[in-house]
């Protein structure tokens, strides 16, 4: 089994604002004095902390000690001290295809939980000792990554995880929710659905109430154009999506399933059959013959499909745009949102999706909406929960974990580390 090998100190000087220069003041009881009181740790807790390291793409993570412990920057960001990190493809793919690093060294990983030290100091729904889950979609901040035992977050950005959820299940939610949520809600314009004490959410119409700088500029097409109102899914409508064993799958079918839809899950029978099978609102197509599947999926819908969505490349998203059909008579376009792809070709009828991920992290309301609805739905037990398989080593036990995505021997659950 491979695990991380140990690299001597590596400090970025940049991230503790706080640091006393050595050569303005040789006292090391004054250099001690300034970090504790400005250290986002108290109560003796360390304020240097372990970490997974990337030096290079294409190179395994580096087991670092020392490392700061990463400090609040503006008055709505906490601390968490991690307890479970929730492993995603994108974290191997990353590293072997050189895609998504901003910088070198970096800390990569996308989901974690745990538990609230610093609460922000603004006024928050959040205090010190909340157990909390963390989608870090913001990955050119590395204060937020989750290969660390300390992380950034804002207050936006977390949904406090209720007693019935424990933090290796809350490290398996994140960004696949986010997906989900957000393919839905702003792609396609299904509005979240009421759960228990939480109003129905609708991102579709709050996105076009943002003041218009509000919205990144790269995602304010799909945001604000890309679906018209008319078009919107309604209760009774299909949704067919391929690549069903897969986390964001799973949420989007039961976001799907609670606001009314018909839920087509297409996936390979012989993977997953009997697990799927057990879904409740939803009918399984065997992926396994495409030109079946699309055959079988044409005849369940009776050519009405007109929405989609693809978790799992360009070429079952392009089976997908042979079973939508746009509505000609009410001159309703279909829609197809790829989450890792879309075909190239554009197709009459048919308006291809990007998920606009950034609105997340970068517009606050939209970020709050998705985790309070989270909140609620988790509290609830309104929606079902991804199968979760547990990895041991730690931070040290990261590189194997990976190793085992990368050889294709999870499929179907989330592998979460527990730190």
């Amino acid at each position: 089994m491979s695990t991380i090998t140990e690299h001597p100190r590596t400090i970025d000087l940049s991230q503790i604002e706080t640091e006393v220069s050595d050569s303005q003041n040789n006292s090391c009881a004054t250099e001690e004095k300034v970090r504790r009181a400005d250290s986002p740790l108290e109560n003796g807790l360390p304020f240097q902390q372990n970490i997974a390291l990337l030096h290079a793409a294409r190179e395994r993570l580096v087991y670092t000690q020392d490392y700061p412990v990463p400090l609040p920057k503006t008055d709505d960001e906490l601390v968490v001290e991690i307890r479970a990190i929730g492993l995603n493809p994108v974290d191997w793919k990353s590293i072997d295809y050189n895609f998504a690093i901003p910088q070198l060294p970096y800390i990569a990983g996308r989901d974690f939980a745990g538990v609230v030290v610093r609460a922000p100091t603004t006024p928050s729904r959040l205090r010190v000792g909340d157990l909390v889950l963390s989608p870090s979609t913001d990955y050119r901040d590395i204060r937020k990554s989750a290969f660390q035992e300390y992380a950034i977050s804002t207050q936006h950005n977390v949904a406090k995880l209720p007693q019935n959820v424990p933090t290796t299940h809350g490290a398996s939610i994140g960004v696949a929710y986010v997906a989900a949520a957000l393919a839905l809600g702003v792609s396609l314009g299904l509005n979240l659905p009421k759960v228990s004490g939480q109003d129905q959410a609708d991102l579709w119409e709050a996105v076009r109430k943002l003041p218009q700088d509000a919205i990144p500029i790269d995602v304010a097409a799909e945001c604000l154009s890309s679906i018209e109102n008319s078009e919107r899914p309604q209760q009774g409508d299909w949704i067919a999506i391929y690549g069903g064993s897969s986390t964001s799958a799973l949420f989007i079918s039961e976001i799907a399933r609670l606001a009314g839809l018909k839920v087509i899950l297409l996936a390979d029978f012989a993977k997953h059959g009997e697990r799927l099978g057990e879904r409740e609102g939803s009918i399984l197509v065997d992926s396994h013959d495409p030109i079946r599947a699309i055959n079988v999926v044409r005849a369940i819908t009776k050519g009405k499909l007109r929405f989609a969505v693809d978790t799992v490349g360009k070429e079952t998203a392009g089976h997908l745009v042979q079973m939508l059909q746009a509505d000609a008579q009410e001159e309703r376009r279909a829609h197809l949102v790829g989450l890792t792809g879309v075909p190239k070709e554009k197709v009459d009828g048919i308006v291809f999706h990007s998920v606009p991920i950034k609105l997340f992290h970068e517009v606050p309301s939209i970020g709050l909406t998705l985790m309070t609805w989270l909140e609620k739905a988790l509290e609830t037990q309104a929606i079902a929960l991804p199968e979760v398989e547990h990895a041991g080593g730690g931070l040290e036990g990261i590189n194997a974990a990976l190793d085992r995505m990368r050889n294709g021997e999870i499929s179907g659950r989330r592998l979460v580390i527990s730190v």
